[in-house]
């Protein structure tokens, strides 16, 4: 990570409510949560694509897991200073999605797949965005140094994935295009489909949130199916995989 807490800016504050800050705060513990979450996934990744993928993948796992660590850690930090509380972690989800994949080669073409080619290309989506539209400097200082690292780690993802499907036998290939359509179903659910309620229901967004690094509604979707049609999808099908079938099917596959 390219950036500590120690060196974070203070924050400017005095422009927004207590009622706009409430909101703005409260998405940093969620975002330490989802740093963290993301750590336990490339540690997975580093002990079970030993004997799957050579080195240095394994090292290159462990070592992204540490900075998802200081990631977390980021979150937490500027969380704090806008006086929100302390992160709740749960690694039950990530233990219960481990579990269902115990064959080592299953388990790694499946997180790199979903969690990291697919997963992190949205979030580098969603993190360039936000900070395009941020003007309070400690939040878009925080987002700045994790969104470089975002764009590593979907790299990474994409070239892992160019690494190991050319290793697996034509039925895997198959399970991955239901695995990508799984993967597009849920993060759409996460994502994009709340905003689009919200946006159907007419809830206004406050321009103050923008600046305190909530996403707008509008961008936030752009951002996640722009992550997904523009980049996610047409890379799969390089790499051989029907994504575009998967993206078509992802409610009829999951």
């Amino acid at each position: 990570m390219r950036a500590s807490w120690t060196e974070l800016p203070e924050p400017a504050l005095a422009a927004f409510s207590p009622e706009q800050l409430a909101f703005a705060r409260d998405a940093w513990p969620m975002r330490a949560a989802e740093e963290l979450r993301s750590a336990l996934i490339y540690r997975a990744l580093a002990a079970s694509s030993r004997g799957v993928l050579p080195e240095p993948w394994p090292a290159r796992f462990a070592a992204t897991a540490r900075e998802e660590i200081g990631h977390a850690r980021l979150c937490a930090e500027v969380g704090a200073r806008l006086g929100a509380s302390a992160p709740r972690y749960d690694g039950t989800p990530v233990r219960t999605r481990l579990a269902a994949l115990p064959d080592p080669v299953a388990r790694t073409a499946a997180l790199v797949l979903a969690e990291i080619a697919i997963g992190e290309t949205i979030s580098m989506a969603l993190f360039r965005a936000g900070r395009r539209t941020t003007r309070e400097p400690l939040v878009r200082t925080a987002l700045e140094a994790i969104c470089a690292d975002e764009v590593r780690h979907q790299r990474l993802g994409w070239d892992a994935l160019a690494a190991l499907v050319p290793r697996l036998p034509p039925w895997h290939r198959e399970q991955l295009a239901t695995q990508a359509a799984h993967a597009f179903a849920a993060s759409e659910a996460q994502i994009a489909a709340p905003v689009l309620r919200r946006l159907a229901a007419g809830e206004r967004f406050d321009p103050a949130w923008g600046e305190l690094g909530v996403l707008p509604f509008e961008t936030r979707v752009d951002a996640y199916y722009f992550a997904v049609e523009r980049f996610a999808i047409p890379r799969l099908e390089k790499l051989g995989i029907a994504a575009e079938r998967a993206w078509r099917e992802r409610y009829s596959r999951s």
